[in-house]
């Protein structure tokens, strides 16, 4: 009886990895993108998730590195003045956004 569950176990699983492979095929290639997107930045400071919009919650800009793309981040995070990025004067509001780079 041991050794009839034993195959049996041993089957289904080989089972669901082949099926896991051919399910995957040609699809796993287009969604390797969006999922390497997907991945959140943290704050190198206070260890929250940088947004990739504005919002009233993460007001403060932030380009961490050089040719980097501008996050987000908490207003109460004390980033240092090498990472902020500098917003237009001209958008009157909370809701500024960062100045075009001159190229």
């Amino acid at each position: 009886m041991k050794n009839l569950f034993k195959i049996a176990s041993v089957l289904t699983v080989g089972v669901l990895l082949v099926t896991g492979a051919f399910a995957q095929g040609k699809g796993a290639k287009k969604m390797a993108p969006k999922a390497k997107a997907a991945a959140a930045v943290n704050c190198p400071v206070c260890k929250m998730p940088l947004s990739a919009k504005m919002t009233k919650a993460d007001p403060v800009a932030v380009r961490l590195k050089k040719g980097d793309k501008v996050m987000y981040c908490c207003s109460a995070c004390k980033m240092p003045a090498s990472v902020l990025v500098k917003m237009n004067k001209s958008h009157k509001g909370a809701m500024k956004k960062p100045m075009a780079k001159k190229k």
